[in-house]
């Protein structure tokens, strides 16, 4: 019988505990950065907490339009092959394997077309929520710690100031997510011989963005050596030897597994402006270090165009760090392999040739220090393993230490100029490392109380990572902007051009449809965001020579990757058959050769009456033709004469009539360049071009700035005002000018313009006869098409004589032509368009297109899931082998061929209890 318990007062205690249970972790480490971004773009007003949207840079201009064209695609049964719509056609095989392969973007289809900005806003909460989880289960795994702590730390891994600064560029982000999952899987695989994951995640990372995918790569080979010695005994030297070799082979397979995707992209990047760079004939050293250790500090300006690489990731690093490399706990194999490979990562950022390896071999176009989040990583990595280290160090330790560095902060704001800190961040930055200090400090105090000052710790990195992304985006606004959604996807204009696309559709009963622009842009990917095919383009898979020739027929263009729809002439735009020219708003001048033919009060749509055919039979010594650079009338020109030997002469340049301004001078006969020296005035300094137009014909005026700081740049005649972009390079459209008329530019320097210059200005009249007479040559010679579709097309053709068959299409390798059903070679005109030889006679035509090295690439990959599935199948006959025949020992079982007991604890030693469960 039970003893009567002995009468007195009892008080149960209840077990205190941290914010959130262990179960909760991996989920609050998901969502704590997804409602941290979403709060701080809520403070921006971003919809629907306002009427903003967070499209900046080139998720503005570029990848947002082609998730609108992705989602098209998917949703009318586009192909995945080539797509029509921009740049007069491109493969979009490229495309998509840069820019959206992630499968995350399949919640695009979840939102209607109106709504891309808050579907891109959803999928980027989503990716950064993800790169939190994976990072946090990199630890979890690694250090078999389930600590809250742990959370915080994938936080600042998913807020870090790489993110930050770029997290518009969304395709980058799944690297993020997959480079933890990858170390992940090498650690089960290493430790654990559990090795399906690796070969996944390899080829995931690989298909998702081929292009960050290197960066990870790189530093995946320069980490693993580190992880094999980490997660192997000291002697089991074959084991390592084994390990190493399996883990080559399952890479293989993992590349083998992504080769569907990666062969065809990477032949089609040999035509990019990304192939080619020069290797770097010295090396360079910037000698900067103070810049990279400045970067650690929080409340920076995020460097996005130019400037020191993109590293915070939480200010406690620089008191964890030290601490990692003077522990006793860890090993001293493991601190100088790992000093090492972050010594190697910092000079990778000083110096030149590294720089450019890890690059991939190329000269990045702004964004620098591209591989950074790979440093961030490990800083964090480092610094979670030094966190259980801090017991070991007295607290008058930690706290020099800590003072130190918080003195540090001011003198190194005070000597690297690159860094900016405001003084109100600057007293925030030293008031945080005076309190992680003081944390750090009383893990060792006898006052310790562990879940006390756990969560205190966790409430100041979470406050410090709040506070850094609130103020990473208020400068990303201020410097980059995130603009309106109303007239981008969303708003009255928006659907005014949709229903002006589908409208023009149905004007022509023809089988091909026509190509449509609308002016002026909204981004430069216009024809992406709104559905037609255009000949506007932006994207880093375009082939580069088609880019030189519109340049030089005097197209907007980057020189690099780009080339778009201003900077058309009426001819121009007639010949790459933009029949359509959807304008937001009037023309500042008169419109007299195009007709409306659509409108609203929202928009108007205008008929080019001269538009040629995609494809159309010319004279063979279109072949021959080579656009010259600097006069795109001229170039304009000499293309008319190669389509049409009896063609009169298109455009008439004319010569300026006076010049007037402060120390301002006109060229001799014939010159284009107007040249101003120093005066003595100093307010703004404005100079005046006269012309008298000597025809009553369209006008154009090419003009070349040189990149000068104006004020402003307007042209003037009658009551018609033309106000010209301060930066303008190219041709401006003026209208049709009555002869006699005079008509003027006036150019007004800003006060930051250099005293002495020069700039450049061309005029010429276009001959509307010369045009129609060209026109109907090509109308009266065009293919008549049977069928189109994205990657293919078929029709006939009646050639009176040896002819060129003509298509306004950028060449691309992938395309095969067959001339009554027999293949003919391809070839160029100007390294730009796609030309055929044609017989005389009646004949079919059939072009198709695949990218190049895709079946190749598709055999690779069938035969490294073949290989993957036979090993999966010898993996689970062997555990089911295995369990049949294993039988309990002395309370222990056989598991992975290792005695494993039926109760596991780790070793308390120098670790500060975090919150694990006990």
């Amino acid at each position: 019988m039970m003893k009567e318990l002995p009468h007195g007062r009892f008080t149960l205690r209840r077990e205190q505990k941290l914010f959130w249970s262990d179960r909760w972790l991996p989920f609050m480490a998901f969502i704590v950065p997804f409602v941290i971004l979403a709060s701080a773009y809520a403070a921006l007003q971003v919809f629907p907490f306002g009427n903003r949207h967070m499209l900046t840079v080139d998720l503005f201009h570029q990848y947002a339009p082609f998730f609108s064209l992705f989602r098209d695609k998917i949703l009318q049964g586009g192909s995945f092959f080539y797509a029509p719509t921009i740049g007069l056609g491109t493969n979009f095989y490229a495309l998509f394997a840069y820019y959206l392969a992630s499968p995350i973007n399949l919640l695009l289809l979840v939102f209607p077309a109106s709504c891309l900005t808050e579907a891109i806003f959803s999928i980027t909460l989503i990716k950064i929520g993800l790169s939190g989880l994976s990072f946090y289960l990199y630890l979890r795994t690694s250090f078999r710690r389930k600590g809250a702590l742990a959370v915080a730390f994938s936080t600042f891994y998913a807020l870090s100031g790489f993110v930050i600064a770029y997290s518009w560029n969304i395709m980058w982000l799944d690297a993020l997510i997959l480079l933890p999952v990858l170390l992940l899987a090498i650690v089960r695989h290493v430790r654990d011989g559990k090795w399906i994951l690796y070969p996944v995640s390899v080829a995931l990372l690989l298909i998702t963005n081929y292009y960050v995918a290197f960066f990870a790569a790189i530093f995946t080979a320069l980490y693993y050596p580190i992880l094999l010695l980490r997660y192997t005994g000291d002697r089991q030297h074959k084991k390592r030897l084994v390990k190493l070799l399996q883990t080559l082979g399952l890479t293989l397979i993992g590349v083998g597994l992504s080769a569907v995707v990666l062969y065809p992209t990477w032949k089609s990047l040999m035509i990019t402006s990304a192939a080619g760079d020069a290797f770097p004939k010295s090396v360079e050293l910037l000698g900067r270090p103070l810049a990279y250790l400045g970067q650690l500090f929080p409340f920076l300006q995020p460097t996005v165009r130019s400037g020191s690489p993109n590293l915070y990731s939480g200010l406690f690093i620089l008191i964890l760090l030290p601490i990692y490399f003077l522990s006793h706990r860890i090993r001293l194999r493991d601190k100088l392999l790992n000093g090492l490979l972050l010594l190697f990562l910092f000079l990778s950022f000083d110096t030149n040739v590294l720089n450019f390896i890890w690059h991939g071999m190329h000269y990045p176009n702004q964004l620098p220090f591209r591989y950074s989040f790979v440093v961030i990583l490990l800083l964090l990595t480092l610094a979670y393993d030094g966190l259980r280290s801090t017991r070991e160090f007295r607290p008058t330790e930690i706290g020099l230490l800590g003072i130190s560095l918080a003195i540090i902060i001011p003198v190194v704001m005070t000597l690297e100029p690159d860094i900016k800190l405001s003084p109100w961040s600057q007293w925030g930055a030293i008031v945080l490392m005076l309190l992680y200090t003081i944390l750090f400090s009383s893990f060792k105090s006898s006052r310790f109380r562990r879940r006390f000052h756990v969560n205190l710790l966790l409430a100041v990195m979470l406050f410090e990572v709040t506070l850094s992304v609130f103020s990473g985006l208020y400068h990303i606004d201020k410097n980059e902007y995130y603009g309106s959604r109303d007239g981008y996807s969303a708003g009255i204009t928006v659907q005014s051009i949709r229903e002006a696309v589908r409208q023009v559709e149905k004007l022509d009963a023809t089988t091909i449809s026509h190509r449509v622009e609308t002016r002026p842009h909204k981004t430069s990917n216009d024809p992406a965001l709104y559905g037609y095919k255009g000949l506007s383009m932006f994207s880093s898979s375009s082939p580069k020579a088609p880019v030189k020739f519109f340049k030089n027929l005097g197209h907007v263009n980057n020189g690099i990757n780009s080339y778009q729809y201003r900077g058309a002439t009426l001819f121009t735009e007639a010949l790459f058959d933009i029949r359509y020219v959807i304008a937001r708003e009037k023309p500042d001048f008169l419109e007299t050769e195009r007709i409306i033919v659509l409108g609203n009060e929202e928009v108007t749509v205008y008929e080019n009456p001269y538009a040629f055919p995609q494809a159309f039979l010319t004279d063979p010594s279109v072949l021959a033709y080579e656009s010259t650079a600097g006069n795109p009338f001229r170039a304009q020109n000499d293309l008319v004469k190669a389509l049409s030997s009896d063609a009169g002469t298109l455009f008439h340049e004319m010569a300026h009539d006076e010049v007037k301004g402060p120390s301002f001078s006109g060229p001799g006969s014939g010159g284009v360049s107007f040249s101003f020296t120093e005066s003595k005035e100093k307010t703004l300094r404005t100079y005046t071009i006269t012309w008298v137009a000597k025809r009553t014909e369209p006008h154009y005026l090419n003009l070349d700035l040189h990149g000068h700081d104006t004020e402003t740049v307007e042209i003037d005649y009658g009551a018609t005002h033309i106000k010209v972009k301060s930066h303008k390079r190219g041709i401006v459209e003026l209208g049709t000018i009555q002869e006699g008329q005079a008509f003027r530019l006036t150019v007004t320097l800003s006060e930051k313009a250099p005293a002495t210059g020069n700039f450049e200005a061309r005029v010429a009249s276009l001959d509307p006869e010369v045009l129609e007479n060209v026109s109907i040559e090509a109308r009266q010679a065009a293919m008549h098409y049977r069928t189109e579709h994205d990657d293919w097309f078929e029709g006939n053709i009646n050639a009176e004589g040896e002819s060129v068959l003509l298509l306004t299409m950028p060449y691309d390798p992938g395309w095969t032509a067959y001339l009554d059903e027999e293949p003919v070679d391809i070839e160029q005109v100007d390294d730009a368009l796609m030309a055929i030889r044609v017989p005389k006679g009646d004949h079919r035509i059939f072009f198709a297109f695949l990218p190049v090295g895709f079946n190749e690439g598709l055999m690779v990959t069938l035969g490294a899931l073949l290989l993957f599935v036979i090993l999966m199948t010898i993996q689970l006959a062997l555990r089911v082998y295995k369990k049949e025949w294993s039988l309990p020992v002395m309370g222990r079982f056989r598991r992975n061929n290792e005695d494993v007991s039926l109760t596991e604890e780790e070793n308390d030693e120098n670790r500060i209890d975090e919150g694990e469960s006990e």
